[in-house]
């Protein structure tokens, strides 16, 4: 996914093997939490709070566990990746 070639580039960089399960799990939480410009939220906080929103959502809760342990270790992932964005930026 092109609006995520940043996240991709570190996945890669950071020897994540699966790389591309990382970019469709947020695929998925665009999908569910239907937030615009969700790829341009560069507030880890924020994407905590949408993550607690993710975990409350209906359609979420009603995917197997493995589904939403994998799209939440993804999520933690990308917070990971946005924390090292920024503070890198404030240095």
């Amino acid at each position: 996914m092109e609006k995520y070639h940043g996240f991709e580039s570190w996945l890669k960089a950071n020897s994540y093997v699966s790389w591309k399960s990382y970019l469709s799990f947020m695929k998925q939480i665009e999908n569910r939490l239907l937030v615009k410009d969700f790829e341009k939220i560069n507030s880890a906080s924020m994407l905590k709070k949408l993550m607690i929103d993710l975990e409350n959502n209906r359609a979420f809760k009603s995917r197997n566990e493995s589904d939403k342990s994998n799209i939440l270790s993804g999520f933690r992932t990308y917070i990971e990746y946005i924390r090292e964005k920024t503070n890198v930026k404030n240095m």
